[in-house]
Parts: structure tokens; sequence; C-alpha cells
């Protein structure tokens, strides 16, 4: 079985991210697509849509959903570029055994991200 589902969704996300970063003053990011160890089975493995390190510039996103394994709405995925950028851009969390809490000013930083692409003519539509 190949680890990637579907190439073109794959490649779309790409250069959306790229885009994505344009827009919002980034450069240098990597993104990695979340693999499963099991695809396709049925089981829920994570409900984690992705994920940052703070000190590494590498994001990884959940491209499919869990049981099905269909491609997730490009929507979803921009949303999910403004959040893990938005950590990036002004880190106030606290971390609470493994869980975080995101103040206020986080989500805030994050709305703005969200009306930042929604501008854009390129990612606009996709919204």
């Amino acid at each position: 079985m190949s680890d990637i589902l579907d190439p073109k969704h794959e490649a779309l996300v790409e250069h959306l991210f790229a885009r994505t970063q344009t827009v919002l003053g980034f450069s240098g990011f990597e993104l990695r697509p979340l693999r499963r160890r099991v695809r396709g089975r049925g089981k829920l493995r994570s409900f984690r849509l992705g994920y940052t390190k703070i000190g590494e510039k590498t994001i990884t996103v959940d491209l499919y959903t869990p049981r099905t394994m269909r491609p997730r709405k490009i929507d979803a995925v921009l949303r999910v570029f403004a959040h893990e950028l938005a950590h990036h851009q002004s880190p106030p969390r606290r971390s609470l055994f493994g869980w975080r809490h995101h103040y206020p000013a986080f989500w805030r930083q994050v709305k703005k991200n969200v009306a930042l692409m929604q501008k854009d003519p390129a990612l606009s539509k996709y919204f």
C-alpha cells in the first residue's frame, strides 16, 4: 500500500502551504503530512489535526480523515495552517499534563491569520 493516498490533494496542499507562508510573512517552514501506521482499517488513531515544534520550523498536518481516509477539505487544512503558524507568531499558552491551553490573545492571532488568508485572491476561493 502506497503511503500517499491522493497525490493531487497532497500537491495542492503543498502549493497552498507555500502561498500561506508568503501571505503571513513566513519563510523556511517545512510541511509534513501526518502518517498513521494503520491506514484504512477503521481504527480511530487520533483526532489531532496538526502540530508544530516551536524550536524547529516544521508543521505536521493530518491531510486525511481518521476513519475513512478521505482527503480533508481544503478549508479545514488552511485553518490548521493558520493555527499552527500562530504558534510561531505569538506563543502565549500553558502546558498542563501534555495538554495545551491557548489564551484569548492566541485565538485573536489565529482569526487575524484566517482574515489575511481570506483576503488573498489565491486562497480566498477555498474558504
